[in-house]
């Protein structure tokens, strides 16, 4: 038995795509738990596939999306051996449980498939290059630390996990839910693995402002969930390589702040003295084209024309700072607040 769960919150967009999709994968033994925190007419959309789903509404959003995943355990079936998230935006493949199944069990705990954020990226220039942003950690960031053994993290959507496990460690009731999951399995000797044949289709952020406070959230999210688990991590039996490699993950925003911080000062440095300046240009030269290479990488991995690289790559420096911004909230804060990202239900190709 498989429990498929998709959390739900003013989706009216994109419900009927999802709910199609969720009600003929190619597996007999699975249920559709859905749960609806939902005001804008998503509801009265979701009774068509009532008795195939199980709906539960919410009142209140009471631990965003790792609340509606935790009280969507209440209506599983008792013989469930399995639970897949979904995001609502998600086109699944029919194929997904069984590849998932045939995946978990080789031996792991929990598998990460991918998300493939292209589904509106020709809509406009700005989902154009946040989907290739994206579709860096997804399709070549992600990847590549599952070949050479580093640890992948369950980003959200689109992945499996052991309900036993679920009901052990329940979702974070905060932003970065799948972030302080991650930590929490790896730390305690879970593991997770990473298929990218097991394909999901999503939308990315079409508007600027919505791809900040996207980043914001999951920024302040995974700086937060390090933050608490700190600890764990560097007494955990995982190698030293891969809890540095977690730590750097996870801290990326501040290490992005000591990074400014240093160019600040070695270019104040530079300008005193030549050996810095030798230094400080062909570092500063080596960070932006590495930079220009991996968004023309992700680009030409999603189909799309490395031109977006360029586009995608200023859009990543305006980050910066609400990224910074984000890291000190997760710093200080002990718990978030939540921005839904709008949906479009429109594919592009």
């Amino acid at each position: 038995m498989v429990s498929v769960v998709v959390p739900v919150y003013n989706e009216k967009n994109v419900i009927e795509r999802i709910m199609d999709r969720c009600t003929s994968f190619d597996y007999s033994n699975y249920e559709v738990i859905v749960v609806d925190d939902s005001n804008d007419g998503t509801t009265e959309k979701l009774s068509k596939w009532a008795p195939r789903i199980k709906l539960v509404h919410r009142n209140t959003r009471r631990g965003w999306k790792g609340g509606a995943i935790n009280d969507a355990l209440r209506f599983f079936s008792n013989d469930s051996k399995y639970t897949i998230v979904l995001d609502a935006d998600s086109i699944p493949e029919k194929d997904l449980i069984i590849r998932f199944i045939a995946k978990i069990d080789e031996g792991y705990d929990a598998v990460q498939g991918v998300q493939v954020p292209d589904l509106n990226a020709n809509y406009s220039r700005i989902s154009g290059a946040t989907s290739a942003i994206q579709g860096y950690f997804q399709l070549i960031e992600q990847p590549s630390k599952g070949m050479i053994g580093l640890p992948v993290s369950i980003t959200g959507s689109n992945f499996m996990i052991k309900t036993e496990l679920l009901r052990e460690f329940k979702l974070a009731e905060d932003i970065g839910e799948d972030w302080d999951l991650t930590l929490r399995l790896l730390t305690s000797g879970r593991k997770i693995a990473y298929d990218p044949s097991i394909v999901t289709r999503c939308e990315a952020p079409f508007t600027l402002g919505e791809a900040i406070k996207q980043y914001i959230r999951w920024s302040e999210g995974n700086v937060r969930g390090t933050a608490k688990h700190f600890r764990k991590i560097m007494k955990s039996d995982m190698k030293l390589i891969s809890k540095l490699d977690i730590i750097m993950t996870g801290l990326s925003p501040l290490v992005t702040l000591l990074l400014i911080a240093s160019s600040i000062i070695g270019a104040y440095l530079a300008l005193h003295s030549f050996y810095f300046e030798l230094i400080l240009i062909p570092v500063s030269i080596f960070t932006v084209l590495s930079g220009l290479l991996t968004m023309v990488a992700s680009s030409l991995k999603m189909g799309m024309s490395p031109l977006i690289a360029v586009f995608s790559e200023a859009i990543y420096f305006i980050f910066t700072p609400f990224s910074i911004y984000a890291s000190i909230r997760g710093l200080a804060l002990k718990r978030g607040s939540f921005h839904r990202t709008s949906k479009l239900g429109y594919i592009s190709s």
